[in-house]
């Protein structure tokens, strides 16, 4: 998740309100795609095989994502206490590769259903 720290100086408030607004961002994003895979799912109720798999995919990545939410959060946080800001290298590597795997079961999804 973090390669190397970068040293922080003389803006603690301000850097753990950042940290706090962009962890309030991860969620907005992670309920977004939720909410996005249960509409979903809730369109292939009717037997939709395809619909309800996007739909399970959206809700498991909103899942994946609030889940490293939260451990960036701490992480950034704690590091922060000791004046130092971790540069995140997987953790984008990660959620941009899953971003990738849900907009290609989405492109199926809609190649399919036309």
């Amino acid at each position: 998740m973090v390669r190397d720290l970068i040293e922080n100086r003389d803006s603690t408030a301000r850097d753990h309100l950042a940290n706090e607004r962009t962890f309030l961002a991860w969620v907005r994003t992670a309920l977004g795609l939720v909410g996005l895979g249960v509409l979903l799912e809730r369109l292939g109720a009717g037997g939709e095989a395809i619909a309800v798999a996007a739909g399970l995919g959206f809700i498991s990545f909103g899942g994946l994502s609030l889940i490293y939410a939260v451990s960036r959060y701490l992480w950034v946080a704690k590091n922060l206490e000791r004046g130092m800001f971790p540069v995140a290298i997987r953790g984008p590597i990660v959620v941009a590769f899953g971003a990738i795997l849900v907009a290609g079961g989405a492109m199926l999804y809609v190649l399919l259903l036309h």
